[in-house]
């Protein structure tokens, strides 16, 4: 925190997010700065298929040199996902290297989709 309030960075950035039918998030990465933290969390709300259907969260692997690679979650009512906010290690053929890492949801298609995201470093404010 002291490093982000030195760069000007004073903005909490926890939020909770309420998405209805037709809403969706965008492939993101949670940056609101040059200091951030690297690792954040997301906290299911709700539970899939009783409260809403669709808004799956999903995250995007880009490869160097290769196409992005998808993966979708359906997390349930009080999972809690830990993942990077930029950049993870990746074992090559021959060497570590780095893919950035992008998330987002699908579109909900009925009812209501709650979450709490926690970015463990303040935004420009």
């Amino acid at each position: 925190m002291q490093q982000c309030h030195t760069n000007n960075q004073q903005k909490a950035t926890v939020l909770i997010l309420k998405y209805s039918k037709g809403g969706f998030n965008t492939l993101h990465q949670d940056l609101y700065g040059d200091v951030y933290f690297p690792i954040q969390t997301v906290l299911f709300l709700d539970e899939p298929d009783k409260y809403f259907t669709g808004g799956e969260f999903v995250l995007t692997q880009q490869i160097p040199r290769a196409q992005a690679k998808a993966i979708a979650l359906k997390p349930k009512k009080s999972d809690m996902l830990l993942f990077t906010t930029n950049l993870k290690p990746e074992k090559g053929t021959k060497d570590y290297y780095l893919v950035k890492i992008k998330h987002g949801m699908s579109e909900v298609h009925n009812g209501e989709r709650y979450t709490l995201g926690v970015i463990f470093h303040d935004a420009v404010s």
